[in-house]
């Protein structure tokens, strides 16, 4: 009962950071967009402020309703699940950075965001991969352990990362990272791997719902943080959509929740 009150701490506290981070964005997106040539309407039509505000408001429902649906009993599995969840509001830095591209600002403003984003990003895939481990049939769970070593990782990795400013498309794609782009496919693989793994352990064809379905949200989550294609935005939200819900039904049918 301990642990679970922890956890529930830990997740009302990042829901409280995530409140305070959306009112930060909507302010400084208002704030900023005054001096814009075009209109804060013709600005939030854009792909690299339209995306991210629409992947923040999905962060945010998906974690009310999958608290509500798990009754607040946030198991080892569900707590990694919201906190990806939540990281997912670090996509709004995106139009942060591209409105300060729009205004020509210090380029040292937008490296900084550029490691807040992938911080958030790398939290995210690694919340994803201690989720599928939690899923292992193991008395031992050390969630705080996990957690506190995913947050160090990713603030060392984020800080380490030698990132150039890149006024394409969408700043977040940075050009010659590319063995950092495949460590984290490799985490993803290892993500699904330990779901297929645990079905042929325990003969269960839930695990094995629940790596496609984490296929959906890997592959949806990916597009939504890279993507400046509407239909890219499009694809990425049904596949991470689809995948948040049926993991979600998937879990609760695993454990037969109450």
């Amino acid at each position: 009962m301990a642990v679970l009150s922890k956890r529930n701490i830990i997740i009302t506290c990042f829901n409280i950071f995530s409140a305070i981070f959306i009112m930060f964005f909507i302010g400084l997106l208002a704030y900023l967009s005054k001096d814009l040539p075009q209109t804060f309407s013709e600005m939030i039509i854009s792909p690299n402020v339209l995306i991210p505000s629409i992947t923040i408001i999905f962060s945010v429902f998906s974690v009310f309703f999958i608290r509500k649906f798990f009754l607040q009993n946030t198991r080892a599995e569900i707590f990694f699940f919201l906190i990806f969840l939540l990281t997912l509001n670090f996509d709004g830095i995106r139009s942060i950075i591209y409105i300060l591209e729009q205004l020509d600002k210090p380029e040292s403003y937008v490296l900084i965001l550029t490691r807040i984003a992938y911080f958030g990003k790398i939290v995210g895939v690694f919340a994803l991969l201690c989720f599928a481990m939690m899923t292992v049939d193991t008395e031992y769970k050390p969630f705080a352990t996990l957690l506190s070593a995913v947050l160090l990782l990713a603030l060392f990795v984020a800080i380490l990362l030698p990132f150039t400013p890149n006024k394409g498309v969408n700043s977040l794609f940075i050009p010659g990272l590319d063995y950092f782009y495949t460590a984290l496919l490799i985490i993803k693989i290892l993500t699904v791997m330990t779901l297929v793994f645990n079905y042929i352990q325990n003969r269960n064809w839930e695990y094995l719902n629940l790596a496609v379905s984490m296929v959906f949200i890997l592959a949806g989550s990916h597009t939504l943080f890279y993507t400046a294609s509407p239909l890219g935005a499009i694809i990425g939200m049904a596949l991470l959509a689809t995948g948040t819900v049926f993991i979600s039904y998937r879990i609760h049918k695993l454990y037969l929740w109450n």
